[in-house]
Parts: C-alpha cells; structure tokens; sequence
C-alpha cells in the first residue's frame, strides 16, 4: 500500500494541493492523501471555504486538532496534531517539502521519505474542464500579443533608429504595459512578461528594459495566470520592425522551421526526447546548434515543458525521456541566442492528441513588420 502522501505550504509552492483539494489560499496550509481520503488543515478563518470546494475533502483547523498555545501558530504542530489524529506515522513528501518541519515530525517519532517520483502524475493529462481553463488564459495571451505587435507594428522608425509611438520612444515597458493592461482586463495576472530587444533578447529569461529599435529581434514572450481559476497560458512570438540583417533572418527562418519539425513529431506515445532531438537535428543541419563548450549560444534550452497549474510542469519536452500522453498540453518553442546580437524564440501551447496534436488557441506569426 502506498505511503501517504503530505504537503506543507501554499498552492503557489505546491500546485497539486490545490488540484488535489480544490482550495487555493495565499497562507502556508496542511494538505494530506492518504488512500482515497484527501485531509486539510487551515486557518480558523478558511474553515468555511475550504470546507466548500468542489471536491471531497475533511477539513481541520488547529483548534479542531485540539492544538492550544503556539502550537495553534506552527506548521509543525498542525502536520503532527493532524498526523496523531489519523493514527498515521509514516508519510512521503515531495523533494521541496519544508525541511523544518521534517525535521520536527521525525523528532516525535514519524517517518518522513522523499518521494522519487511525481506524487501526482495524473496532473499531466488535463481533463476537458482543465483544457477550457487553459484555453482561456491562452486566449487572453493571444489577445495581448495581438495588441503588442500591433501597437510596434504602427510605430514609426526616427532618424536615430527609435521606434516611436505618437512622438514617444517605444520601449520594453511601454510594450509590457500595454500587455499587462489586456491581461489584466480578461482576469489574469501578467507576471514578468517578456519584451526583450536587440541584444536583451539574447538571454531568454531577461524581462528586457529601454528603448526598442528599429532592425533588431525583439521576444515577446506572455505567460498569464488566470485569476480565477489559477491555470496558465504561454505563448512567444519575435518580430522585427523594418528590416532584419539576413542572418536574423536565417536564424528566424531556422527557428520557425525547426518548430514545425518538433510538431510533425508530436502525439500520443512519442517520447518527449524525440520531439527535443527532432529540434535539436533541425539546427544542426543548418550549422546552428551553438557550442557545447559556450552555453548562452545557440540552442541553449529545452524544446517545451507542460502547462497547467504550474508554468513549468510535467510533461517535460527535453532530454528526459517520458512519453506523450493524451491530454498533455505542451509547449513547443526552439529559440537561437547570440549574446551582443540577439535571439529568437517561437512558442505555441498545444494539447497532444492520439493522432497528433492541435492548437489551444491559434496566433498567427510574422517576422519584418
């Protein structure tokens, strides 16, 4: 029989609490699975609403644990009152689990392993209520992005190489701003949107900052989470206003199709690192793997990574094998990056299919603009 499983922390830390007990709180709680009985422990003043969530949970609060004193303030009090509770002494926790409060139930005689797997595996196959939930915040993804390389799209080029906007600069933030506004007008929070140019863009993580310029790649990358409902969205594009030097232009052309390799290989029953390969082969065929000796050059990421609850979660599409199930919804997004440069990064969210995959929700790309 499997060990029970425990978590302690927020549903920001750990997302499978929320998928496993339907309640999402900003504030530590205690979260339980132990056979088929699924067990909270929170605040007095989240009684009432975790004991309304959707799915089957017994509900505990310090006081209801007898807990008196401190005690009533302390995780490891509540995991180790609900523990003694139910009689159990030996659970398994994920590999973040909090190491004080491990360290205090073994202190009172529990037993705490580290699981070596994903204790909740089945949040790599969305349901068709998880896929309308994604969907929806890849919508409002699309929306925003349609409004950002329009507004970049509508600026004129001055003399010294600004893109301009009704006589103002064009900049990182002005784009993220415009962003944010539609993000947050359809329920979803824009966290660290992407508008990296020119050489910014060379590094896939970097927010980007300043004036953007006529000629250079610029990575818009937009990734919300809906408010309501806690699920992602992730969606990349690059775009060049005027025109682009012929090699960012091979480099963009080199991505986009290296892409559309990655997704003729996609459906249920591949593994993910055949779909990584596939990208991997793509570029090099065109002598642009990069060096593995210089890392921030070239290909120098995974080709995708699951979508749900998490923006980064099972199933991963890199060099770790795992095969593609049904109801997985991935992203595929190869990128090429030139420190002093630039870089390039294409990125669409899909749900793989038995026969292939599709869209959640279709944008269009374009390049020169």
């Amino acid at each position: 029989m499997a060990k029970p499983v425990l978590m302690v922390g927020t549903t920001d830390s750990f997302p499978s609490i929320e998928y496993a007990s339907g309640f999402r709180a900003p504030d530590p709680v205690v979260f339980l699975k132990s056979g088929t009985e699924n067990f909270l422990v929170v605040p007095q003043m989240e009684f009432g609403r975790a004991s309304r969530t959707e799915k089957t949970v017994t509900v505990f609060t310090p006081e209801t644990l007898g807990l008196e004193g401190t005690a009533r303030g302390r995780l490891g009090d509540w995991t180790f009152g609900l523990l003694r509770k139910l009689g159990i002494k030996t659970v398994q926790v994920p590999v973040l689990f909090p190491h004080g409060v491990a360290k205090y139930l073994e202190k009172r005689g529990m037993h705490v392993f580290i699981a070596k797997h994903d204790l909740f595996p089945e949040r790599a196959v969305k349901s068709s209520d998880e896929l309308r939930k994604i969907m929806e915040s890849q919508q409002a993804a699309v929306i925003a992005m349609r409004a950002a390389i329009a507004y970049i799209t509508a600026s004129e080029i001055d003399s010294a190489g600004y893109l301009r906007a009704r006589g103002k600069i064009v900049s990182s933030e002005s784009v993220r701003e415009i962003i944010s506004r539609i993000l947050f007008e359809h329920n979803c929070m824009p966290k660290d949107v992407i508008v990296a140019g020119g050489a910014q863009a060379a590094d896939p993580h970097e927010m980007g900052s300043g004036p953007l310029y006529a000629g250079e790649t610029i990575v818009i990358d937009i990734f919300p989470k809906n408010l309501s409902h806690g699920y992602w969205g992730d969606l990349t594009r690059t775009v060049v206003k005027g025109a682009a030097s012929s090699f960012m232009k091979r480099i963009y052309h080199a991505v986009k199709a290296a892409q559309q390799v990655a997704l003729s290989r996609v459906k249920a029953g591949v593994n993910g690192s055949t779909v990584h390969r596939s990208v991997i082969n793509a570029f090099r065929r065109r002598k642009l793997l990069g060096n593995h000796e210089d890392r921030s050059t070239g290909f120098i990421h995974s080709t995708g990574h699951g979508v749900g609850l998490s923006i980064h979660e099972a199933p991963s599409v890199s060099t770790a094998e795992g095969r593609l199930k049904a109801g997985n919804v991935i992203t595929i997004e190869p990128g090429l990056y030139y420190p002093g440069i630039g870089g390039v990064r294409i990125e669409d969210t899909i749900v793989v299919t038995n026969s292939g995959w599709r869209y959640l929700v279709p944008c269009e790309k374009k390049f020169e603009i």
